[in-house]
């Protein structure tokens, strides 16, 4: 390993994470400077597991905080650079890593560095056409987090996208179901606290509307849109998941059937949104919905309504897939708008445009 002026140290917390844990040690072996673990209360063997990797492990009380427990690694870390990964996942590219790791240990650490995190399929292949949420994970000495869940880096710092591609398999069904409740727990506890919070409520809004119960999930959605939009004072500042939420709230809004309203969110929003593909496809997705349920009610309308959602489809297909508005939807967004599209035009009996939107969706 080159000399690094800044080394890097990788902190994680862990608890009876003996299934997973060697994977992920194994990705970043002879990479990093350090490897310090916080484990919170293992009955497995992850202590021993940590160890054979030459972790340094530390002991936490867990006190339902995971910001708590992540500042008690950082705290134990030596380096001036801090790569927080947890157990579920691995860096995919160790070369790429590599490179990018040497170069770091030659940059001063002003900055939160953001990495691509990749899905795992059922079947352990990563899914490559979905896109990638991209997650603060490297810190410099002087960030810590905050948030009981859902956890972000303080202060604000600027961020730079590493282009390091981490893979992660928590959110595969066997592994969904160890953390049933535990999120939502630790955000019911953080909304008590800090009632005005909307990110609180849109984290907890994202709990349900994951485990398959929009209804569950609207009402905490509304209140985060409604907190992050009041109708008094001054607005504040755009947060980074705004749009995230509104994504996420016209969906829920749409799988309800309450279709006027998520084409109407979509319409107080269209400005706020206007290079994101991802909006244009659930705007589209919305629109066509309310096509479908008006059916014989109102047919020119109807008619009207289903122009105008390929429309939008065809918008998203023209703009480029933004990092910064991954997370929501399952896999890129200019892909499932031009297969949206391609269908629309087979059956209006361009075969040439159809053509055109299916090559694109392959692309």
């Amino acid at each position: 390993m080159a000399r690094r002026r800044f080394p890097i140290s990788l902190t994680m917390i862990v608890r009876d994470e003996a299934r997973v844990l060697a994977r992920c040690l194994e990705s970043v072996k002879g990479l990093v400077d350090e490897i310090v673990v916080v484990d919170t209360g293992s009955s497995d063997d992850t202590v021993a597991i940590a160890e054979s990797y030459g972790a340094t492990v530390h002991h936490f009380t867990w006190i339902d905080d995971f910001s708590a427990a992540r500042n008690h690694a950082l705290a134990h870390a030596t380096h001036p650079w801090r790569l927080v990964l947890d157990a579920d996942e691995w860096i995919v590219d160790r070369d790429a890593a590599k490179t990018l790791f040497d170069e770091l240990g030659q940059s001063v650490p002003t900055f939160l560095g953001t990495v691509d995190l990749l899905e795992s399929r059922e079947d352990g292949t990563l899914n490559e056409a979905a896109a990638t949420s991209r997650l603060a994970r490297l810190l410099p000495r002087e960030a810590s987090w905050r948030g009981r869940v859902h956890e972000q880096p303080h202060p604000e710092l600027n961020a730079l996208r590493l282009g390091l591609r981490i893979g992660h398999d928590g959110y595969l069904a066997a592994n969904k179901e160890r953390k049933e409740g535990r999120n939502t727990a630790l955000l019911v506890a953080s909304i008590e606290e800090d009632p005005q919070n909307p990110y609180l409520w849109f984290q907890l809004g994202n709990e349900f509307y994951a485990r398959d119960r929009p209804d569950d999930a609207l009402p905490h959605l509304v209140q985060a849109y409604n907190l992050l939009h009041p109708s008094e004072g001054p607005a504040p500042e755009q947060r980074p998941w705004a749009h995230g939420l509104t994504l996420r709230l016209v969906l829920t809004l749409t799988r309800l059937g309450r279709h006027e309203e998520a084409s109407g969110l979509c319409d107080i929003e269209a400005d706020a949104w206007p290079d994101s593909p991802d909006f244009h496809y659930v705007r589209g997705c919305a629109v066509r919905a309310l096509a479908h349920s008006l059916g014989a009610s109102d047919v020119q309308r109807a008619e009207r309504l289903a122009v105008q959602s390929l429309e939008h489809w065809v918008k998203a297909t023209g703009l480029q897939d933004r990092q910064e508005y991954a997370g929501v939807l399952t896999q890129r967004a200019t892909v499932l708008a031009a297969r949206k599209a391609a269908a629309d035009f087979e059956l209006l009996g361009d075969a040439e445009q159809a053509a055109r939107f299916r090559a694109l969706a392959a692309a």
